[in-house]
């Protein structure tokens, strides 16, 4: 366990938090799921939403299972070359597609 540095201001605790969390990164969000549409299509976007990115795989929420299915057998590696090929590249060597609803939610 690293030793006590003391009392800290809180204004730089939080700094340090938001940094450690990547949540500095304004805008990020919609900058990833306009880069998703504008390399899955309209048809193919409406019907998914980016979670976000961990470990370098992009999380696609799907709203169905077929589509969950066609993705995930037949568009996921085109896909993932067009994202690495984009101006700017996008930094991700996989992509996970989810079942909407299976995010470790309960359902009632």
């Amino acid at each position: 366990m690293p030793a006590s540095r003391g009392p800290q201001r809180l204004g730089d605790v939080l700094s340090e938090l938001v940094a450690l969390k990547g949540l500095a990164h304004s805008g990020a969000a919609e900058q990833l799921q306009e880069a998703w549409q504008k390399t899955a299509g309209d048809t193919i976007s409406k019907a998914t939403r980016v979670v976000g990115i961990r470990n370098r795989v992009l999380e696609i929420e799907v709203g169905s299972a077929s589509l969950l299915y066609e993705l995930d057998s037949f568009h996921k590696a085109s896909l993932l070359e067009a994202l690495q090929g984009r101006q700017p590249p996008l930094d991700v060597s996989g992509i996970k597609f989810r079942l909407k609803g299976s995010l470790g939610e309960t359902q009632d």
